[in-house]
């Protein structure tokens, strides 16, 4: 079967799985998404080899990349190229990502039971997003500040940011440094067979063979792609933020709008809550309307009265703890 075959069922899939949870329900999108999204994909414990296929699948388009150069395409443009390039810019650029790839799918980030001394002590508690004394409702171990549990590795992954379903690994704390490489390895080498093909097609007087002109493509959506995720990713970075975070944050904000998120002035850590105001069960007037406080620790469930708070207006009066000022301080942080 030609890979030409092969793309448009594997269009059809992917869309399916992306628009699935959307529109499950409307057909034929809740068909799949019952019998196939729910069982299959959305639960992380069922048939656990399923998180090696899209690793397998990244491998496979990078090696039908490489292999339709060498056997289809370099032929062609051999006497466009530079020795020098042939024999060794080429295959340096070729290497990384796969050797990179590799690295970040073995290289397992620290967790909170196996971790490099004062790991765990490296970033304080805010008090808004993370609090001291949490335990892991799951591996029942204390959650450091800035960590998350990882429902498909099943542990508490140390400044967690995602897991990577591109390398079937948690990106985190110990393995930013091979991740972010990987990405830029990535970029660099799809851009540049990219680059390179298109000015060799115009600079040609004769009409290169279609393999040429489907490489070239092929190449130039990657490179997009590629960089459009790490644009995204070191976005994040910049706020002083991980991608676990990122969600935290919004939410946050959200309450703030909202006028529900106070700060609390009875105490030294200066802890934050959320406000509701409630009608009494008797249907009172609005002016016999309580406040009751929570916690912004989604672990604490209890109910707090605050003599004495104020109510944040607007995002800057929210300190980002993790934040150290300047992308390049908080890349190095992480990395």
């Amino acid at each position: 079967m030609s890979w030409n075959a092969l793309f448009v069922p594997l269009v059809v899939i992917v869309l399916l799985v992306v628009l699935s949870p959307v529109f499950k329900s409307t057909w034929p999108f809740s068909t799949f998404y019952h019998r196939v999204f729910q069982p299959f994909v959305a639960d992380d414990h069922k048939y656990r080899w399923k998180f090696h296929l899209v690793p397998l699948f990244y491998t496979s388009i990078y090696l039908y990349l490489v292999f339709t150069y060498h056997t289809r395409v370099e032929p062609l443009i051999k006497t466009e190229l530079f020795l020098l390039e042939r024999i060794l810019i080429v295959p340096i650029i070729i290497l990384p990502p796969v050797v990179l790839g590799i690295l970040v799918m073995v290289t397992k980030a620290e967790d909170s039971n196996n971790h490099k001394q004062g790991s765990t002590e490296k970033y304080p508690y805010d008090y808004l997003l993370y609090y001291p004394g949490v335990k892991c409702s799951t591996c029942r171990t204390i959650k450091v500040a800035r960590s998350k549990h990882c429902s498909i590795c099943n542990r508490c992954v140390l400044g967690a940011d995602h897991h990577c379903i591109w390398v079937n690994n948690c990106i985190g704390k110990g393995n930013y440094f091979q991740f972010y490489f990987f990405l830029f390895s990535n970029i660099f080498s799809m851009s540049y067979a990219f680059l390179r093909l298109y000015f060799i097609s115009l600079s040609s007087t004769a009409v290169l063979p279609r393999a040429v002109l489907t490489l070239t493509i092929l190449c130039g959506c990657f490179t997009i792609i590629c960089a459009i995720f790490t644009y995204l990713q070191l976005a994040i970075v910049k706020e002083g933020m991980t991608t676990n975070e990122q969600d935290k944050w919004y939410t946050i904000q959200e309450y703030m709008r909202e006028g529900k998120l106070v700060r609390s002035l009875d105490d030294e850590s200066q802890s934050w809550f959320l406000k509701f105001t409630e009608k009494s069960d008797t249907g009172e007037p609005l002016q016999d309307q309580q406040v009751t406080f929570y916690s912004t620790n989604a672990y604490d469930h209890q109910r707090y009265s605050l003599k004495h708070y104020i109510t944040i207006k607007d995002a800057s009066e929210i300190t980002n703890l993790y934040d150290k000022g300047t992308f390049l301080a908080n890349l190095i942080d992480l990395m």
